[in-house]
């Protein structure tokens, strides 16, 4: 605005000058500056009509003037000029400059050293209604933006938080006993369903941690029983009368090999616990499964012997990354398992690539094809015919699977077309 005041009080003393000079036009000279100041300060200089219209009114953007000399005196006014002008003051330089805004109008004032004072002046109040509606376009944009923003915050925070209430309603639930519930990833974004997925594994590990620990008290409780209720038993019946010191020692053998088996029993339990306790190996070190095999054998040997049995060996070297101590249990119990249920034994070991294959066989009589796939199952014993009325707990076989599937193998079993059983054993990994 002020550089448009500047513009409109050039072109309005240059009108001015040049109805001037064409009212002196026979001396067709310019006119200097100071000859015009003269002029005005004299009182000889008067607007033409069509200038002196265009600075009247008082309507919304008109236009007005005043020139006055240094002493305050108008020179040259406009009717519609109002009373509270400010002018310049008279300065050091040669032009000194104010502007300013009163009520609805802008004004420009300047004072010049050559004595004359102007100001120059506008309604500005068409500006002012456009800032206004601007103004107000912008606060209801703003606004509106603003309630985009809110309800737009509000629907993805809603979004953003309910998968995270489903996570938590489902967590709380598992959390009250309901150990089979899970989250369902598949309305979820990529990072909280991969979130899901790792508290969904969590959960199934929680949750058969928790079927290992009721497994392993039902288990115990049911084979418990009867052993502890013959016990019972014997020890009730000895103590009811007088027997001879014959009889009182078969009563506590009785009871010395009943306790044996709670022994072996309990141990297994632990064993086959802590075994299925782990979703990966404790301990990880290089050893030779042959010379685990060989000291296993060396210890069963004296038990087979007393049987009538043999055991032997045909053992490459086979280098292996594992827990040496597990795989010790497996095949001692895999071999025990031989030596109580079938004829001699053969262990042989091989390398197969990057895979170690143990097979432990007899001559016994062989497993019922019927019974074949829950030989591996706990406390599963085959008929007499196999075990020969043996009062073994039934946990070796399923100890041995366990400690397999912990180092990422597997194993198997299977009747020999000539007689007897096979139990292949499978490992992989590092060697």
């Amino acid at each position: 605005i002020d550089d448009d005041l500047e513009r409109v009080e050039r072109d309005f003393i240059r009108s001015l000058m040049q109805s001037v000079e064409a009212q002196d036009g026979a001396s067709r000279r310019p006119l200097a500056i100071e000859e015009f100041i003269r002029l005005l300060q004299s009182g000889s200089v008067a607007p033409p009509a069509a200038l002196a219209e265009a600075f009247s009114g008082t309507g919304p953007g008109s236009a007005y003037i005043s020139i006055r000399n240094l002493d305050d005196r108008v020179l040259l006014q406009s009717e519609n000029a109002p009373g509270d002008m400010a002018f310049a003051p008279v300065g050091d330089s040669e032009v000194n400059q104010i502007s300013r805004t009163v009520d609805r109008r802008r004004e420009l004032a300047r004072t010049l050293s050559l004595g004359m004072k102007v100001v120059v002046g506008r309604d500005i109040a068409p500006e002012l209604d456009r800032l206004r509606t601007m103004a107000g376009v912008h606060i209801g944009i703003g606004l509106n933006v603003w309630a985009v923003g809110l309800l737009g915050g509000w629907w993805l925070s809603g979004r953003a938080i309910r998968p995270i209430e489903t996570i938590s309603r489902t967590a709380t639930r598992i959390a009250d006993g309901n150990l089979a519930d899970r989250i369902d990833p598949s309305a979820m974004d990529t990072e909280l369903a991969q979130l899901s997925q790792v508290l969904n594994d969590t959960f199934d590990r929680l949750g058969a941690a928790f079927q290992r620990q009721r497994q392993f008290t039902a288990d115990a409780s049911h084979e418990l029983r009867t052993p502890i209720t013959v016990l019972l038993t014997e020890t009730q019946r000895l103590l009811k009368r007088d027997y001879s010191k014959e009889d009182y020692r078969e009563g506590l053998r009785t009871c010395g090999e009943i306790a044996e088996r709670m022994k072996g029993l309990s141990e297994s339990l632990l064993i086959l616990a802590r075994q299925e306790e782990k979703s990966h190996l404790e301990t990880r070190e290089p050893f030779e499964v042959s010379e685990v095999i060989r000291k296993v054998a060396n210890q069963l040997e004296p038990i087979a012997n007393q049987q009538g049995r043999t055991i032997t060996l045909d053992l490459s070297a086979a280098r292996y990354q594992g827990d040496p101590g597990a795989i010790g249990i497996l095949i001692t119990n895999l071999i025990g398992n031989a030596i109580e249920h079938g004829g001699d034994i053969s262990v042989t070991c091989r390398t197969e690539g990057d895979e170690i294959r143990v097979r432990v066989s007899d001559n016994g009589p062989g497993i019922p094809e019927t019974d074949l796939p829950f030989i591996f199952d706990r406390f599963y014993r085959v008929n007499a015919a196999r075990t020969g009325g043996s009062g073994h707990s039934g946990l070796g076989l399923a100890i041995a699977r366990t400690i397999a599937v912990n180092h990422g193998g597997s194993i198997n079993a299977s009747n020999l077309p000539g007689g007897g059983v096979a139990f292949d054993l499978l490992l992989r990994g590092l060697r």
